[in-house]
């Protein structure tokens, strides 16, 4: 990876930071059980928000990055796609990104917990990353992401 661009501390945006993504899904009970036996998700926080269900969920060991579970019905489901060169022709969210120290440990552990698995691992040496894709069971889109030796931040 080439090195980042210049900071802009002046900015008056600059406290922007990474929080958390917002994943749709029709069960809360249901996604809720996937993410902490499939991912070792950690529930920090539930609430209601109007008809609908809300959890932020932690990562195994990390406390900084929460992924919020946003459960109810959902009138306009979207398409759940086979092929990730098929999900790049639709805008809009196309996936998570998660690092991980390997994606193939982590895939075969994926495997082994009965998670759909999204084509085959691959490199992609003008980023220095190994990566890898699968999905909840409501469609939404992950990726394993692998620094891989010898590559910078």
């Amino acid at each position: 990876m080439p090195a980042h661009p210049p900071r802009h501390p002046d900015s008056p945006f600059a406290s922007f930071g990474g929080h958390h993504v917002g994943v749709r899904v029709p069960d809360f009970d249901a996604a809720k059980a996937w993410y902490l036996e499939k991912l070792d998700f950690r529930v920090l926080q539930e609430w209601p928000y109007g008809d609908l269900r809300l959890a932020y969920l932690c990562p195994p060991d990390d406390d900084e990055f929460h992924l919020e579970l946003l459960a109810g019905p959902v009138p306009h489901p979207k398409p759940v796609l086979d092929d990730l060169g098929e999900s790049l022709d639709h805008g809009g969210y196309q996936h998570v990104c998660l690092h991980v120290d390997s994606v193939d440990t982590a895939r075969a552990e994926l495997e082994r917990r009965g998670v759909d698995l999204v084509g085959e691992p691959f490199e992609i040496e003008d980023i220095s990353r190994r990566l890898a894709f699968f999905r909840d069971p409501w469609g939404n889109m992950f990726e394993l992401s692998e620094r891989l030796p010898g590559a910078g931040a």
